[in-house]
């Protein structure tokens, strides 16, 4: 297998093995004369990786690395398993209630998974998020999702087994959320805010308050009219010495006016910059607040005197040696006169902290009512016919001016033909494997990145049915993306958040991977370019190190370089065929690179439209004279004039209901769109 070398990433892969060294009790990194009194750690072999933990009663939960984990803690600090789930993906965050924990696992989606039986946890349903599902909280029958980039995804978990998305709340960057009474609290990542909305109207949210924060916002919690934040990274202030790493602290916010959040006091922990497993959070109970600070530890702080805080204990986990830092701890929850620590990578600890910790008492909560059969229309565009298939439409392939093949999520794939006043599903949906994020046609070959499921390889009939003649699994990873453009001998992959994979399929039958790359940076969208370039290149377009050439025309695919831009730090923007170039957005414009151009964006010239930033992923109509910008987190779609390439010309742009990916131009200069939960679009009039 061609494995490119990593080095020039300058990130090592987080996949890469290690083991932990050190002496229980910890690490003791930060001064006790500052910091209080290191706390012991008492590992639990029986969890491994774990980044996050819960307590309901004499339970705790715990998830990580695809795991979920319930536990006997009559006996606090001897933790004993009870049961186990796997294979749930890339696990971050975790809500118990009711019977059912709601469990994030970032480009995974949302699971919810029956725990009345503690000893057979059982996987309830799965929900196919927006984006990264990242945070989460459930108030009666609403789970709000923290979706980063996207903001919050508001799901009604009324009947579990059929989870329904109500709409998505746009913030900055939501990593975290908390709600009580109708009103939702938000870390707001690198905006450094604590967002409140009013969600009592599920259907209807809205930002209504926010509070500066002195670093970058994640997680946190309430008690009465108090709010605790914690926060990393970054501080505010203005020079960088002072800003770099600085903003790593506990702040509470006296939200007894939840539309105007006022902060009270603060403490600050040791400065740190790390740009892995980046999350903060914090829990409160008696006098005190424990904060999980990631690769910093604990620290326990007594609020008995709310104006003035102080820290009174610490602990810092085992050193992870790859990283030759001590592991960072992903959760805390509080039991009897205990502290249960999520290690990333080492598992799960107890600490004894007598006096300091002791169960959460939950917040009285009212509940958010979802009204009585919700109408749709927020989902009908006036400009647009729309069918909705059920599941989440991703992506689509044009293949004839009248028939496209849609990625519809959890409902499958499905062909829909595409009438000059209708859309209509041609024959029945076609069942898969998992979750279906992405298709590409070949010729009379059809492609599915179905999640779980690996990629599909289908066989398109004369009646548009299709029969299965390969199947890739990859252990492990879920295949989020393909392209396989003619002749269809190389597939590219997106698998999990950052990670190429290349696959030959010249033997449909027996599909192998013969090329791996991995990056800096996660793939937050389209960012597989589905055209090949000068013949012979297949492209991705990498968050942070831009777009990658891989030459395929040869026995071996192998990665020839990046067109590099060191300013670069896109989620949002794309690449697409526009000819034999390859038209990449960048920094609010686009540029123009011949087939496998590795000079830096910074040489090369750049258009757009004076005091109109233009970002998503992009898509050329065959003319070369049009295109269309899908801005999947801000939910529009802004089609441009081209053809005079250096001087675009804005035609129109819609807002819509749904998140859209790629899309497409029929011949008439119609847009076809996969618009998320909106279901499939296309242009009403003819342009």
């Amino acid at each position: 297998m061609n494995i490119p070398d990593r080095k020039r990433t300058g990130l090592l892969s987080l996949a890469a093995a290690f083991f932990v060294t050190g002496v229980l009790p910890g690490f003791a990194a930060h001064p006790e004369a500052e910091y209080g009194p290191t706390l012991d750690l008492i590992p639990v072999p029986e969890v491994r990786r774990c980044q996050a933990v819960e307590v309901r009663g004499d339970r705790l939960y715990a998830t990580g690395a695809g795991d979920f984990h319930v536990l006997d803690i009559s006996r606090p600090a001897e933790p004993r398993m009870l049961g186990s789930v796997s294979g749930l993906g890339n696990t971050r965050q975790l809500f118990v209630r009711d019977g059912i924990a709601y469990v994030t696992a970032r480009q995974d989606g949302l699971w919810l998974i029956d725990v009345s039986d503690d000893t057979r946890p059982e996987v309830i349903s799965h929900y196919d998020t927006v984006e990264m599902a990242t945070g989460i909280w459930v108030s009666g029958e609403v789970a709000f999702v923290a979706t980063r980039c996207y903001g919050v995804e508001i799901v009604d978990v009324g009947d579990p087994k059929t989870p329904r998305h109500l709409g998505t709340l746009k913030t900055g960057e939501a990593q975290s959320c908390w709600a009580r009474d109708g009103f939702l609290y938000i870390g707001d990542w690198a905006p450094k805010k604590l967002l409140v909305a009013d969600v009592r109207n599920p259907l209807e949210p809205k930002i209504v308050g926010e509070g500066l924060l002195d670093g970058y916002g994640d997680g946190g919690c309430l008690r009465g009219d108090l709010c605790f934040a914690a926060t990393g990274h970054h501080s505010r202030a203005k020079d960088e010495k002072e800003r770099q790493g600085r903003g790593h602290g506990l702040e509470i916010f006296d939200v007894s006016d939840p539309t105007n959040p006022e902060r009270i006091s603060g403490v600050k922990f040791p400065p740190s910059y790390q740009i892995s497993n980046d999350m903060w959070t914090a829990r409160v109970a008696g006098d005190h607040c424990v904060v999980a600070d990631t690769w910093n530890g604990l620290f326990v702080v007594n609020i008995a005197d709310i104006e003035q805080p102080k820290i009174v204990a610490h602990a810092v986990l085992p050193i992870v040696e790859w990283k030759e830092l001590p592991d960072p701890v992903g959760g805390i929850a509080l039991g009897d006169g205990v502290i249960y620590v999520a290690g990333v990578y080492s598992g799960l600890y107890v600490a004894p902290a007598p006096g300091m910790a002791r169960p959460v008492t939950r917040e009285p909560d009212a509940a958010p009512v979802i009204p009585d059969d919700p109408e749709v229309a927020s989902a009908i565009h006036p400009d647009f016919l729309s069918y909705q298939p059920g599941g989440q439409v991703r992506s689509v392939s044009l293949v004839e001016d009248d028939l496209a093949w849609a990625a519809c999520g959890t409902v499958g794939i499905q062909a829909i033909r595409l009438g000059e006043d209708s859309l209509e599903p041609v024959g029945v949906t076609i069942p898969v494997e998992g979750e279906v994020w992405h298709v590409s046609v070949s010729g009379d070959r059809l492609y599915a990145a179905e999640s779980a499921g690996g990629l599909g390889i289908y066989k398109i009939g004369p009646d548009l049915g299709l029969t299965e003649i390969g199947r890739l699994r990859l252990k492990g990873k879920n295949v989020k993306q393909v392209a396989c453009p003619p002749p269809g001998r190389f597939a590219l992959l997106h698998c999990g958040g950052s990670q190429v994979q290349i696959a030959d399929v010249s033997d449909p039958a027996n599909p192998k991977i013969v090329f791996e790359d991995s990056q800096v940076g996660l793939f937050y969208g389209d960012q597989l370019v589905p055209e090949m370039r000068g013949g012979k290149y297949l492209v991705a377009f990498w968050q942070r190190s831009g777009p990658a050439w891989y030459d395929v025309s040869g026995a071996e695919p192998k990665w020839i370089g990046n067109t590099p831009d060191e300013r670069m730090f896109s989620w949002k923007e794309g690449a697409c065929a526009l000819g034999e170039r390859l038209l990449v957005m960048q920094r609010g414009r686009y540029s123009l690179l011949e087939p496998g151009d590795l000079r830096d964006f910074e040489s090369l010239p750049s258009f757009g439209i004076e005091g109109h930033r233009l970002s998503g992923r992009p898509t050329s109509n065959a003319a070369g004279d049009r295109l269309a910008i899908a801005s999947r987190h801000e939910r529009r779609i802004e089609v441009l004039d081209i053809s005079e390439v250096e001087n675009p010309v804005l035609l129109r742009e819609y807002e819509l209901f749904g998140h859209p990916g790629a899309c497409a131009f029929r011949r008439d200069g119609r847009l076809v769109v996969p618009a998320g939960y909106q279901g499939l679009l296309l242009e009403k009039s003819k342009r």
